[in-house]
């Protein structure tokens, strides 16, 4: 996988005020899942408590809850957003 990011990406991690350090952790401590041309990486709990043995962020409520979304259709980074109780309403969908 590649680190190729949209310009609509950058455009909402900045109206959003996540920040790049905040988005990696997320790519490479965060829950993966998968749905139909897209993978998301989610900063949940459990995904917290790994990055936190690693490295401690200066504010870590603010990182809870991020949600990257990666296209593999076209293998880039399209969009980023912060939902704490994101993977709980992914689950229930039936």
């Amino acid at each position: 996988m590649t680190d190729t990011f949209t310009q609509h990406f950058f455009e909402r991690a900045g109206q959003r005020g996540i920040d790049y350090l905040a988005i990696q952790a997320a790519i490479n401590f965060g829950q993966v899942v998968y749905a139909k041309n897209s993978k998301y990486f989610f900063l949940g709990n459990r995904a917290m408590n790994k990055l936190l043995k690693v490295f401690r962020p200066h504010n870590p409520d603010k990182w809870q809850g991020i949600v990257v979304v990666f296209d593999t259709r076209k293998e880039m980074f399209v969009t980023c957003f912060k939902n704490r109780n994101w993977l709980k309403k992914i689950r229930h969908k039936k």
